[in-house]
């Protein structure tokens, strides 16, 4: 093979990986979504009474589509462990793989109270439905941590909660509780 043929296929080779290396740094599509924006969207940090904000970070990809949704709830810590419906709830739209979703817990209102706040999914069909993360405990196994003793949000009428920032698991099968 001539020197010069080996110069072009080496320069054609070459700007083929340029060419490579410069498309797979393009968007990601899975983060490029207005329902469900990555973590980095969570940058409302107003304090506002009443409420409770953060972000749930999912430690993997095992989430049901069909069949509920995935909701992050406070409960007043002296109705714990829940047997009825939370104060406040926010429904989490899963959107393709994104792990990293923004909350905001409304109406919280009354005196001063304490809250537990949990990531769980509810079956549209109703039934129990299992809670994957509890703040404080996130993935911990460990059910002493938080069915004895869970960490408390203090929200009221006259105060709010931010940067309440929890991990779970999107698989149910390793729900908590």
């Amino acid at each position: 093979m001539s020197k010069t043929v080996k110069t072009n296929l080496f320069s054609l080779l070459f700007a083929v990986l340029i060419a490579l290396f410069i498309y797979s740094c393009g968007e990601d599509s899975i983060l490029n979504t207005t329902t469900n924006p990555p973590d980095t969207s969570c940058t409302d940090t107003t304090l506002e009474v009443s409420k409770i904000k953060g972000k749930v970070t999912f430690v993997d990809t095992n989430f049901i589509r069909t069949g509920g949704v995935y909701l992050i709830s406070a409960y007043p810590r002296s109705s714990w462990p829940p047997m009825g419906p939370p104060t406040s709830y926010d429904t989490l739209r899963i959107s393709g793989n994104n792990l990293s979703y923004c909350y905001s817990l409304q109406g919280i209102t009354g005196a001063d109270t304490n809250y537990v706040v949990t990531i769980g999914f509810r079956k549209t069909t109703g039934g129990a439905s299992p809670v994957m993360s509890v703040y404080g405990c996130d993935t911990n196994h460990n059910i002493s941590c938080w069915l004895m003793n869970p960490a408390t949000v203090r929200v009221g009428s006259t105060s709010g909660a931010r940067y309440i920032n929890m991990l779970s698991w999107s698989d149910t099968t390793k729900k908590l509780y």
